[in-house]
């Protein structure tokens, strides 16, 4: 077989199996860098600016999960009719327990739903592997292949840690916190 056969073959099956690791589908728009739509019922970004909340009602978004620490939506949101959840985490702290508080608040909302932290990519990520592995039945190592797509900016480096939960997460136990 010729060389350039065999280099066409191997990115070609390279870019396939990168694109599975993600069936996000990433929204254009002029007030989002990181917006992408995960299923019907679920979408995960950055912090949205007062464009951006009038932007997400246009998607029908009716709920939104803010994992930040400071609680900038009330101000930004203003004169939506956006349902505000404010759920503060810490990357580098994140436990168990919280993630199980926002799948709870993700699972109990009027949908389709937001999730956001700063960037969208470390606490958002967090979450949004978590609910992949608990209501979607993905692998703990599809999840995690996810959580790691450069396009959704996960800073591994800085927060190890969030890995290693997901890795650890009692699925059987946080199921049975869920009702599921």
């Amino acid at each position: 077989m010729n060389k350039k056969w065999v280099v066409f073959i191997f990115i070609g099956l390279s870019v396939l199996s990168y694109a599975q690791e993600s069936d996000a589908q990433k929204i254009d728009s002029r007030n989002f860098k990181n917006l992408y739509r995960l299923n019907d019922s679920l979408y995960r970004s950055e912090q949205p600016s007062k464009k951006g909340f009038k932007y997400l009602e246009s998607l029908d978004v009716k709920t939104v999960l803010n994992l930040r620490r400071s609680d900038k939506n009330g101000r930004k949101a203003d004169g939506t009719s956006l349902q505000l959840v404010n759920l503060p985490l810490k990357a580098g702290k994140l436990t168990e327990d919280q993630i199980i508080l926002a799948l709870k608040a993700i699972q109990g909302a009027e949908g389709p739903v937001l999730v956001h932290c700063w960037h969208g990519s470390d606490r958002t990520g967090a979450i949004i592997a978590a609910y992949r592995i608990v209501f979607e039945n993905w692998t703990k190592e599809k999840a995690i292949a996810e959580l790691r797509n450069k396009f959704f900016g996960y800073h591994e480096k800085m927060y190890p840690n969030v890995v290693t939960l997901l890795q650890n997460l009692n699925i059987g136990r946080i199921k049975k916190d869920l009702g599921i």
